[in-house]
């Protein structure tokens, strides 16, 4: 449920006479909490099987309106905390960051046209972090945590550092495509710039992301097609590193009570976190996933699906990463119940019984 606000505010902003036309705020939000078992198929050490909890809430305050020239505006962010994140806390890096969280789908929009508008912003705009293939559980893909690992199946290219996009409505897509002065995840510190917090500053190189998503006028069909292009930075690095360029294609289509989709990802200048947890320095790996899914609907309100992922680095001496997931979801109405089984090999890229294990998770969400 929404919670809408109608304002009329007229306030003054440093004395330079901002004023705000009638608008609309709405306010809304979400809580997830789940529940997660990691086991691996030997033990290693202290990295043996294990089961934690986990959360995620989120307040989304969304306004818009006209402004005193006539332009139609939106603006917005929202406040998300995952885990141990605390939204006070700006150490850059420590495990209480919330940069990210402070960082979410932050905006304010200017509309050209009626289908076109100009957006400062983070997170926002349409982008590559889309998971078309986990279509009835959540998350992104692979199997996390099996020895303390990462997945080396790409998430996405896309950063959370504040830029200047365009978007526009084309009928059967839309196309988007945005630039990032600094696209580390704490590109955005203080509205004063470089000061006292100078270890949330990033040495990153500005990037272009340009993305277009739509159904072709295929009902049904929903297709993405994402690249982005950076430079390294070249410094503090000790391998062969590479430009952190990114491509993505993805869709899905919809006939009935089945769902099928199909996703392609390939991700430049990487580190990889094998066994033990502790992250490569070279920024040289070149990730590529591929992966394909199916679900179907038992009922209007009970689905179930089937994803499989491979996940590949070009670093020679490394294993293809292979999950198999299985999902079931119900919705309850205001509350829906969701549970996934990931079954894989060469998790990490690590060779040999360390990359084989499997990750259950259960989840309950509600929104509001």
């Amino acid at each position: 449920m929404k919670n809408k606000i109608t304002t009329a505010l007229v306030g003054t902003l440093f004395g330079l006479g901002l004023n705000s036309a009638i608008a609309q705020t709405t306010v809304s939000g979400n809580l997830n909490i789940a529940y997660n078992a990691v086991t691996p198929k030997v033990a290693s050490g202290d990295k043996n099987s294990y089961r934690t909890t986990g959360q995620e809430t989120q307040i989304n305050i969304q306004n818009k309106g006209t402004l005193n020239n006539g332009m139609a505006y939106a603006a917005g962010f929202s406040w998300e905390i995952d885990g141990n994140e605390a939204l006070g806390d700006s150490t850059a890096g420590s495990a209480s960051d919330s940069s990210n969280g402070r960082n979410e789908n932050t905006y304010i929009d200017l509309y050209v046209t009626k289908d076109t508008y100009i957006s400062i912003s983070s997170d926002h705009i349409p982008n590559s972090d889309v998971t078309m293939t986990n279509l009835v559980g959540w998350g992104y893909l692979g199997a996390q945590g099996v020895h303390n690992a990462t997945t080396i199946y790409p998430a996405s290219f896309n950063d959370s550092g504040y830029g200047l996009g365009v978007v526009s409505n084309l009928g059967p897509a839309t196309f988007a495509i945005g630039f990032q002065p600094n696209p580390g995840k704490a590109g955005g510190s203080s509205d004063s710039g470089h000061n006292i917090k100078q270890a949330e500053d990033s040495v990153a190189n500005s990037k272009i992301e340009a993305t277009l998503r739509g159904n072709m006028n295929v009902k049904g069909l929903d297709v993405l097609v994402s690249a982005a292009m950076q430079k390294a930075e070249k410094i503090n690095v000790s391998g062969a590193q590479v430009d952190p360029n990114g491509r993505r294609a993805a869709a899905k289509y919809n006939f009935g009570d089945v769902t099928v989709a199909a996703d392609y990802i390939r991700l430049a200048g990487q580190n990889r976190t094998p066994a033990g947890g502790t992250a490569t320095t070279t920024q040289e790996h070149t990730l590529t996933g591929k992966s394909a899914a199916i679900a179907y609907a038992l009922s209007p309100n009970a689905s179930v699906g089937y994803t499989r992922s491979e996940g590949k680095t070009s670093v020679a001496g490394t294993e293809t990463e292979k999950v198999h997931m299985f999902a079931v979801g119900y919705n309850l109405g205001a509350v829906a119940v969701q549970a996934q089984y990931r079954d894989g090999k060469g998790i990490a890229g690590q060779t040999g019984d360390t990359g084989v294990g499997n990750v259950t998770q259960v989840m309950i969400s509600t929104k509001f």
